[in-house]
Protein backbone atom coordinates (compact mmCIF):
# COMPACT_ATOMS: atom_id res chain seq x y z
CA UNK A 1 0.00 0.00 0.00
CA UNK A 2 2.64 2.19 0.93
CA UNK A 3 4.27 1.63 -2.51
CA UNK A 4 1.60 2.24 -4.04
CA UNK A 5 0.16 5.31 -2.67
CA UNK A 6 4.54 6.64 -3.38
CA UNK A 7 4.54 5.46 -6.95
CA UNK A 8 1.02 6.96 -7.52
CA UNK A 9 2.31 10.66 -5.80
CA UNK A 10 5.83 10.86 -7.48
CA UNK A 11 4.33 9.90 -10.84
CA UNK A 12 1.83 13.53 -10.45
CA UNK A 13 4.84 15.29 -9.05
CA UNK A 14 3.68 14.76 -5.51
CA UNK A 15 6.58 14.55 -2.96
CA UNK A 16 6.18 11.23 -0.90
CA UNK A 17 6.30 13.09 2.40
CA UNK A 18 3.35 15.06 1.81
CA UNK A 19 1.73 12.64 0.25
CA UNK A 20 1.54 10.51 3.32
CA UNK A 21 0.98 12.81 5.50
CA UNK A 22 -2.19 13.95 3.20
CA UNK A 23 -3.37 10.26 3.50
CA UNK A 24 -2.78 10.33 7.46
CA UNK A 25 -5.26 13.34 7.48
CA UNK A 26 -7.72 11.36 5.22
CA UNK A 27 -7.16 7.85 7.07
CA UNK A 28 -8.45 10.00 10.53
CA UNK A 29 -11.21 11.93 9.09
CA UNK A 30 -12.48 8.64 7.52
CA UNK A 31 -13.00 8.01 11.48
CA UNK A 32 -15.35 9.79 12.14
CA UNK A 33 -16.51 13.01 9.36
CA UNK A 34 -19.68 13.82 8.06
CA UNK A 35 -20.50 15.99 4.73
CA UNK A 36 -21.98 19.15 5.44
CA UNK A 37 -25.51 17.76 4.74
CA UNK A 38 -25.12 14.93 7.50
CA UNK A 39 -23.98 17.94 10.04
CA UNK A 40 -26.42 20.19 9.42
CA UNK A 41 -29.18 17.23 10.15
CA UNK A 42 -27.80 16.74 13.02
CA UNK A 43 -27.54 20.66 13.72
CA UNK A 44 -31.48 21.17 12.98
CA UNK A 45 -32.20 18.46 15.30
CA UNK A 46 -30.07 19.19 17.97
CA UNK A 47 -31.56 22.72 17.86
CA UNK A 48 -35.18 21.06 17.66
CA UNK A 49 -34.50 18.88 20.96
CA UNK A 50 -33.29 22.00 23.05
CA UNK A 51 -36.10 23.68 21.71
CA UNK A 52 -38.46 21.33 23.10
CA UNK A 53 -36.65 20.45 26.32
CA UNK A 54 -36.01 24.49 27.16
CA UNK A 55 -40.10 25.18 26.39
CA UNK A 56 -42.12 21.59 26.86
CA UNK A 57 -39.98 19.82 29.43
CA UNK A 58 -42.49 17.57 30.95
CA UNK A 59 -43.44 16.47 27.56
CA UNK A 60 -39.74 16.49 26.50
CA UNK A 61 -39.05 14.04 29.45
CA UNK A 62 -41.74 11.75 29.05
CA UNK A 63 -40.86 11.13 25.52
CA UNK A 64 -37.04 10.88 26.74
CA UNK A 65 -38.06 8.37 29.59
CA UNK A 66 -40.92 6.30 27.24
CA UNK A 67 -38.01 5.68 25.05
CA UNK A 68 -35.75 4.35 27.99
CA UNK A 69 -38.30 2.63 29.74
CA UNK A 70 -36.57 -0.58 29.13
CA UNK A 71 -33.20 0.36 30.55
CA UNK A 72 -33.74 0.87 34.32
CA UNK A 73 -30.48 2.75 35.09
CA UNK A 74 -31.07 5.72 32.43
CA UNK A 75 -34.37 5.98 33.59
CA UNK A 76 -33.22 5.85 37.30
CA UNK A 77 -31.25 8.96 35.87
CA UNK A 78 -33.71 11.01 34.04
CA UNK A 79 -36.35 10.82 36.35
CA UNK A 80 -33.66 12.13 39.19
CA UNK A 81 -33.02 14.82 36.37
CA UNK A 82 -36.81 15.49 36.27
CA UNK A 83 -37.04 15.89 39.70
CA UNK A 84 -34.01 18.23 40.07
CA UNK A 85 -36.25 20.55 37.56
CA UNK A 86 -39.03 20.18 40.22
CA UNK A 87 -40.86 17.91 37.59
CA UNK A 88 -42.51 15.22 39.88
CA UNK A 89 -42.72 11.80 38.44
CA UNK A 90 -46.11 9.94 39.74
CA UNK A 91 -45.69 6.10 40.55
CA UNK A 92 -48.15 4.10 38.15
CA UNK A 93 -51.61 3.89 38.25
CA UNK A 94 -53.88 0.98 37.29
CA UNK A 95 -56.93 3.61 36.48
CA UNK A 96 -54.62 6.64 35.29
CA UNK A 97 -51.28 4.82 33.54
CA UNK A 98 -51.01 4.66 29.80
CA UNK A 99 -48.97 2.04 28.08
CA UNK A 100 -46.24 5.20 27.60
CA UNK A 101 -45.14 7.92 30.23
CA UNK A 102 -47.46 10.55 29.80
CA UNK A 103 -48.02 14.49 31.16
CA UNK A 104 -50.09 14.26 33.70
CA UNK A 105 -51.21 17.86 35.73
CA UNK A 106 -47.66 19.57 36.27
CA UNK A 107 -45.65 16.01 36.20
CA UNK A 108 -45.16 12.59 34.48
CA UNK A 109 -47.41 9.80 34.64
CA UNK A 110 -45.24 6.63 35.04
CA UNK A 111 -46.26 4.07 31.92
CA UNK A 112 -47.07 0.76 32.80
CA UNK A 113 -44.64 -0.23 29.93
CA UNK A 114 -41.95 0.79 32.58
CA UNK A 115 -42.91 -1.64 35.20
CA UNK A 116 -41.23 -5.08 34.82
CA UNK A 117 -43.45 -8.55 34.00
CA UNK A 118 -45.92 -5.83 32.83
CA UNK A 119 -46.25 -7.10 28.98
CA UNK A 120 -47.98 -5.60 25.96
CA UNK A 121 -51.28 -7.53 26.62
CA UNK A 122 -51.50 -7.14 29.78
CA UNK A 123 -51.06 -3.23 29.55
CA UNK A 124 -53.82 -3.74 26.43
CA UNK A 125 -56.41 -5.81 28.88
CA UNK A 126 -55.87 -3.29 31.77
CA UNK A 127 -56.57 -0.04 29.00
CA UNK A 128 -59.95 -1.89 27.92
CA UNK A 129 -60.78 -2.99 31.06
CA UNK A 130 -61.17 0.96 32.00
CA UNK A 131 -63.15 1.49 29.05
CA UNK A 132 -66.26 1.08 31.09
CA UNK A 133 -65.53 3.19 34.06
CA UNK A 134 -62.55 3.75 36.40
CA UNK A 135 -61.63 0.43 38.51
CA UNK A 136 -63.07 0.51 42.09
CA UNK A 137 -60.86 -1.48 43.76
CA UNK A 138 -58.66 -4.98 43.82
CA UNK A 139 -61.76 -6.88 43.35
CA UNK A 140 -63.43 -5.10 40.63
CA UNK A 141 -60.17 -4.82 38.66
CA UNK A 142 -59.75 -8.56 38.98
CA UNK A 143 -63.06 -9.35 37.83
CA UNK A 144 -63.07 -6.93 34.92
CA UNK A 145 -59.24 -7.51 33.65
CA UNK A 146 -59.03 -9.99 31.41
CA UNK A 147 -57.29 -12.91 33.25
CA UNK A 148 -55.95 -14.70 30.19
CA UNK A 149 -53.62 -11.51 29.79
CA UNK A 150 -52.93 -10.28 33.00
CA UNK A 151 -51.68 -13.17 34.91
CA UNK A 152 -50.77 -13.41 39.00
CA UNK A 153 -47.39 -11.97 38.26
CA UNK A 154 -48.00 -8.99 36.75
CA UNK A 155 -50.95 -8.62 39.60
CA UNK A 156 -47.95 -8.87 41.92
CA UNK A 157 -46.12 -6.80 40.00
CA UNK A 158 -48.27 -4.27 40.02
CA UNK A 159 -48.82 -4.45 44.27
CA UNK A 160 -45.63 -4.22 44.40
CA UNK A 161 -44.29 -0.84 42.92
CA UNK A 162 -48.04 0.91 44.06
CA UNK A 163 -49.93 0.94 41.13
CA UNK A 164 -53.05 0.61 43.73
CA UNK A 165 -51.98 3.09 46.18
CA UNK A 166 -55.24 5.18 44.76
CA UNK A 167 -57.68 2.53 45.38
CA UNK A 168 -55.85 1.20 48.87
CA UNK A 169 -53.48 2.75 51.19
CA UNK A 170 -51.93 -0.52 52.23
CA UNK A 171 -50.26 -2.63 49.82
CA UNK A 172 -49.58 -5.47 52.15
CA UNK A 173 -52.63 -5.49 52.71
CA UNK A 174 -53.79 -5.75 48.82
CA UNK A 175 -50.79 -8.24 48.74
CA UNK A 176 -52.54 -10.39 51.29
CA UNK A 177 -55.64 -10.55 49.59
CA UNK A 178 -54.72 -11.28 46.37
CA UNK A 179 -56.02 -15.53 46.42
CA UNK A 180 -58.84 -14.08 47.14
CA UNK A 181 -59.67 -11.49 44.39
CA UNK A 182 -58.29 -13.72 41.98
CA UNK A 183 -60.21 -16.79 43.03
CA UNK A 184 -63.47 -14.26 42.81
CA UNK A 185 -62.43 -12.67 39.43
CA UNK A 186 -61.92 -16.27 38.14
CA UNK A 187 -65.10 -17.42 38.78
CA UNK A 188 -66.64 -14.44 37.73
CA UNK A 189 -65.28 -14.50 34.40
CA UNK A 190 -66.07 -17.71 33.70
CA UNK A 191 -70.10 -17.32 34.81
CA UNK A 192 -69.68 -14.62 32.02
CA UNK A 193 -68.03 -16.51 29.63
CA UNK A 194 -70.71 -19.37 29.70
CA UNK A 195 -73.53 -16.72 30.66
CA UNK A 196 -75.03 -17.94 33.84
CA UNK A 197 -77.61 -15.98 35.05
CA UNK A 198 -77.92 -15.42 38.65
CA UNK A 199 -80.93 -15.15 41.18
CA UNK A 200 -82.37 -12.47 39.89
CA UNK A 201 -82.75 -13.40 36.06
CA UNK A 202 -79.81 -11.09 34.66
CA UNK A 203 -76.48 -12.50 33.94
CA UNK A 204 -73.23 -12.08 36.09
CA UNK A 205 -71.50 -9.65 34.18
CA UNK A 206 -74.77 -7.10 35.22
CA UNK A 207 -74.53 -7.50 38.68
CA UNK A 208 -71.49 -7.50 40.33
CA UNK A 209 -70.52 -9.48 43.26
CA UNK A 210 -69.71 -7.49 46.14
CA UNK A 211 -66.71 -7.29 47.18
CA UNK A 212 -65.03 -8.55 50.23
CA UNK A 213 -62.93 -6.29 52.67
CA UNK A 214 -59.07 -6.43 52.33
CA UNK A 215 -56.99 -8.99 54.91
CA UNK A 216 -56.33 -6.84 58.05
CA UNK A 217 -52.49 -6.96 57.81
CA UNK A 218 -49.78 -4.69 59.20
CA UNK A 219 -48.26 -2.51 56.12
CA UNK A 220 -44.92 -2.93 54.87
CA UNK A 221 -41.97 -1.43 56.50
CA UNK A 222 -40.45 1.58 54.54
CA UNK A 223 -37.55 -0.70 53.41
CA UNK A 224 -39.96 -3.39 52.07
CA UNK A 225 -41.76 -1.13 50.50
CA UNK A 226 -38.64 1.00 48.68
CA UNK A 227 -37.32 -2.61 47.77
CA UNK A 228 -40.12 -3.34 46.02
CA UNK A 229 -40.50 -0.46 44.22
CA UNK A 230 -36.86 -0.53 43.33
CA UNK A 231 -36.71 -4.13 42.06
CA UNK A 232 -39.82 -3.54 39.93
CA UNK A 233 -39.40 0.52 38.41
CA UNK A 234 -35.97 0.72 38.71
CA UNK A 235 -35.98 3.69 40.95
CA UNK A 236 -37.61 4.53 44.14
CA UNK A 237 -41.07 6.42 44.25
CA UNK A 238 -42.16 6.85 47.68
CA UNK A 239 -39.14 7.44 49.11
CA UNK A 240 -35.22 7.07 49.41
CA UNK A 241 -33.53 5.16 51.47
CA UNK A 242 -30.40 7.55 51.43
CA UNK A 243 -33.08 10.74 51.59
CA UNK A 244 -32.40 10.81 55.35
CA UNK A 245 -28.47 11.47 54.84
CA UNK A 246 -28.95 13.91 51.84
CA UNK A 247 -27.24 16.66 53.86
CA UNK A 248 -24.41 14.40 54.73
CA UNK A 249 -23.95 13.15 51.18
CA UNK A 250 -24.03 16.67 49.51
CA UNK A 251 -21.60 17.71 52.56
CA UNK A 252 -19.02 14.88 52.02
CA UNK A 253 -19.26 13.41 48.48
CA UNK A 254 -17.53 14.91 45.59
CA UNK A 255 -18.72 13.46 42.74
CA UNK A 256 -22.72 11.80 41.60
CA UNK A 257 -23.40 9.27 39.04
CA UNK A 258 -25.34 12.23 36.87
CA UNK A 259 -21.91 14.35 37.25
CA UNK A 260 -19.43 11.64 37.05
CA UNK A 261 -18.19 12.34 33.16
CA UNK A 262 -16.74 15.54 34.68
CA UNK A 263 -14.78 13.75 36.94
CA UNK A 264 -13.58 11.11 34.35
CA UNK A 265 -9.87 9.78 35.96
CA UNK A 266 -9.46 11.60 39.19
CA UNK A 267 -9.60 10.23 42.63
CA UNK A 268 -13.43 10.84 44.38
CA UNK A 269 -15.67 10.79 47.22
CA UNK A 270 -18.59 9.24 46.27
CA UNK A 271 -21.59 7.99 48.91
CA UNK A 272 -24.36 5.83 48.49
CA UNK A 273 -25.74 2.38 49.56
CA UNK A 274 -23.62 -0.84 48.55
CA UNK A 275 -25.67 -3.55 46.72
CA UNK A 276 -24.73 -6.60 44.59
CA UNK A 277 -21.19 -7.48 46.05
CA UNK A 278 -20.10 -10.64 44.39
CA UNK A 279 -16.65 -11.71 45.26
CA UNK A 280 -14.05 -13.63 42.35
CA UNK A 281 -11.08 -14.80 42.58
CA UNK A 282 -7.79 -13.57 40.95
CA UNK A 283 -5.39 -15.33 38.98
CA UNK A 284 -3.15 -15.38 42.08
CA UNK A 285 -5.59 -16.64 44.21
CA UNK A 286 -6.73 -13.30 45.73
CA UNK A 287 -10.31 -12.46 46.84
CA UNK A 288 -11.52 -9.53 44.86
CA UNK A 289 -15.22 -8.15 44.45
CA UNK A 290 -17.67 -6.31 42.42
CA UNK A 291 -20.59 -4.28 43.30
CA UNK A 292 -22.65 -1.41 42.53
CA UNK A 293 -22.79 1.83 44.85
CA UNK A 294 -26.35 3.51 44.63
CA UNK A 295 -27.01 6.95 45.43
CA UNK A 296 -29.59 9.66 44.77
CA UNK A 297 -29.29 9.92 41.32
CA UNK A 298 -28.50 6.36 39.74
CA UNK A 299 -25.61 4.06 40.59
CA UNK A 300 -21.95 3.48 40.43
CA UNK A 301 -20.32 0.15 39.33
CA UNK A 302 -17.38 -0.48 42.14
CA UNK A 303 -14.20 -2.76 41.08
CA UNK A 304 -12.67 -4.23 44.83
CA UNK A 305 -9.44 -5.03 43.86
CA UNK A 306 -7.77 -7.93 46.66
CA UNK A 307 -5.97 -5.50 48.86
CA UNK A 308 -8.77 -2.96 49.97
CA UNK A 309 -11.57 -5.96 50.22
CA UNK A 310 -9.37 -8.15 52.62
CA UNK A 311 -9.34 -4.81 55.10
CA UNK A 312 -12.68 -3.40 53.97
CA UNK A 313 -14.41 -7.25 53.61
CA UNK A 314 -16.39 -7.02 56.79
CA UNK A 315 -17.84 -3.69 56.71
CA UNK A 316 -18.58 -3.85 53.01
CA UNK A 317 -20.59 -7.38 53.65
CA UNK A 318 -22.46 -5.94 56.65
CA UNK A 319 -23.18 -2.56 54.27
CA UNK A 320 -24.54 -5.24 51.87
CA UNK A 321 -26.83 -7.40 54.26
CA UNK A 322 -27.28 -5.37 57.34
CA UNK A 323 -28.12 -6.87 60.08
CA UNK A 324 -32.10 -7.68 60.60
CA UNK A 325 -34.10 -4.54 62.15
CA UNK A 326 -31.05 -2.51 61.27
CA UNK A 327 -31.56 0.47 58.74
CA UNK A 328 -29.20 0.02 55.83
CA UNK A 329 -25.97 1.25 55.78
CA UNK A 330 -24.37 4.57 53.95
CA UNK A 331 -21.61 4.25 52.54
CA UNK A 332 -18.76 6.66 51.61
CA UNK A 333 -16.26 5.05 49.13
CA UNK A 334 -12.68 6.97 47.68
CA UNK A 335 -11.11 5.32 44.42
CA UNK A 336 -10.38 6.39 40.86
CA UNK A 337 -13.40 7.20 38.45
CA UNK A 338 -13.72 5.53 35.22
CA UNK A 339 -16.08 7.26 32.91
CA UNK A 340 -18.67 4.74 31.58
CA UNK A 341 -22.60 3.67 31.47
CA UNK A 342 -23.12 3.45 34.46
CA UNK A 343 -19.37 5.06 35.67
CA UNK A 344 -17.05 2.64 37.77
CA UNK A 345 -14.90 3.72 41.14
CA UNK A 346 -11.90 1.24 41.50
CA UNK A 347 -12.23 1.22 45.29
CA UNK A 348 -9.38 2.27 47.70
CA UNK A 349 -11.23 2.44 51.27
CA UNK A 350 -14.65 3.31 52.63
CA UNK A 351 -16.06 4.46 55.50
CA UNK A 352 -19.61 4.34 57.03
CA UNK A 353 -21.53 7.71 56.20
CA UNK A 354 -21.65 8.55 60.11
CA UNK A 355 -18.02 8.53 60.42
CA UNK A 356 -17.15 10.94 57.29
CA UNK A 357 -16.75 13.65 59.54
CA UNK A 358 -14.39 12.17 62.17
CA UNK A 359 -12.43 10.01 59.44
CA UNK A 360 -12.10 13.05 57.27
CA UNK A 361 -11.42 15.85 59.12
CA UNK A 362 -8.37 17.82 59.15
CA UNK A 363 -8.19 19.44 62.10
CA UNK A 364 -10.33 20.08 65.59
CA UNK A 365 -11.38 24.02 65.84
CA UNK A 366 -12.23 25.11 69.46
CA UNK A 367 -13.31 28.69 69.19
CA UNK A 368 -13.44 30.27 73.07
CA UNK A 369 -13.96 33.67 74.00
CA UNK A 370 -11.54 34.80 76.68
CA UNK A 371 -13.96 35.53 79.48
CA UNK A 372 -15.33 31.85 79.74
CA UNK A 373 -11.44 30.70 79.24
CA UNK A 374 -11.05 30.27 82.96
CA UNK A 375 -8.24 28.29 84.65
CA UNK A 376 -10.70 25.30 85.84
CA UNK A 377 -12.32 25.31 82.19
CA UNK A 378 -8.95 25.47 80.50
CA UNK A 379 -7.62 22.42 82.86
CA UNK A 380 -10.48 20.64 82.00
CA UNK A 381 -10.38 20.96 78.40
CA UNK A 382 -6.60 19.98 78.28
CA UNK A 383 -7.60 16.64 80.09
CA UNK A 384 -10.49 15.98 78.16
CA UNK A 385 -8.25 16.37 74.70
CA UNK A 386 -5.62 13.84 76.96
CA UNK A 387 -8.04 11.67 77.04
CA UNK A 388 -8.94 11.09 73.28
CA UNK A 389 -5.67 11.46 71.92
CA UNK A 390 -5.41 10.57 68.27
CA UNK A 391 -3.95 11.90 64.58
CA UNK A 392 -5.96 14.86 64.18
CA UNK A 393 -4.16 18.44 64.91
CA UNK A 394 -6.15 20.95 67.39
CA UNK A 395 -6.59 24.54 66.73
CA UNK A 396 -7.74 26.79 69.46
CA UNK A 397 -8.79 30.26 68.72
CA UNK A 398 -9.26 32.23 71.81
CA UNK A 399 -11.26 35.94 70.99
CA UNK A 400 -11.65 38.81 72.87
CA UNK A 401 -14.98 40.55 71.17
CA UNK A 402 -14.68 43.66 69.31
CA UNK A 403 -10.91 43.82 69.85
CA UNK A 404 -8.40 40.60 68.91
CA UNK A 405 -8.08 36.67 68.01
CA UNK A 406 -5.65 34.44 68.03
CA UNK A 407 -5.59 31.30 66.49
CA UNK A 408 -2.84 28.72 68.39
CA UNK A 409 -1.93 25.23 66.87
CA UNK A 410 -1.65 22.40 69.57
CA UNK A 411 1.68 20.82 69.53
CA UNK A 412 1.31 17.38 67.53
CA UNK A 413 1.73 15.34 71.12
CA UNK A 414 -2.05 16.43 71.42
CA UNK A 415 -3.47 15.79 68.53
CA UNK A 416 -7.08 13.47 69.02
CA UNK A 417 -9.27 11.36 68.04
CA UNK A 418 -12.26 13.74 66.70
CA UNK A 419 -15.47 11.71 67.63
CA UNK A 420 -18.33 12.82 68.52
CA UNK A 421 -18.00 12.33 72.26
CA UNK A 422 -15.36 14.23 72.86
CA UNK A 423 -16.92 17.05 70.71
CA UNK A 424 -20.11 16.62 72.76
CA UNK A 425 -18.14 16.58 76.01
CA UNK A 426 -16.30 20.06 74.94
CA UNK A 427 -19.63 21.53 74.34
CA UNK A 428 -20.98 20.60 77.87
CA UNK A 429 -17.80 22.05 79.61
CA UNK A 430 -18.27 25.55 77.81
CA UNK A 431 -21.89 25.14 77.43
CA UNK A 432 -22.56 25.91 73.81
CA UNK A 433 -20.95 24.94 70.58
CA UNK A 434 -17.02 25.41 70.27
CA UNK A 435 -15.96 22.53 68.97
CA UNK A 436 -15.74 22.50 65.22
CA UNK A 437 -14.55 19.57 62.71
CA UNK A 438 -12.83 21.46 59.80
CA UNK A 439 -12.72 18.97 56.39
Amino acid sequence: MERGLGAGAAGRGVERAKAEQVFDLIAEFAGYGFPKAHSTAYALITYQTAYLKANFPREYLAALLTVEAGNHDKLARYIAHARAKAIEILPPDVNDSQRDFAVAGGGIRFGLSGVKNVGEGAIEAIVDARGSGRLRDLFDFCQRVDARRVNRRVVESLVKCGAFDSLHANRAAVWSSLDAALERGAAAQRDREIGQANLFGGTAASAPLDAPRLAEVAAWTERERLGFEKELLGFYVTGHPLAAVAPELARFADVRSSTAATRDGREVRAGGLLTGLRETRTRAGQTMAFGTLEDLEGAFDVVIFAEPYGRLRTLLRAAVEPDAGKPPLPLLVTGKLEAGDPPKILLRDAVPLEQAEQRLATRLHVALIVAEATRDRLLALRRALGEHRGDCPVLLHLRVPGETETVIALPEGWSVDPNESLRAELDALFGRRVAELVL
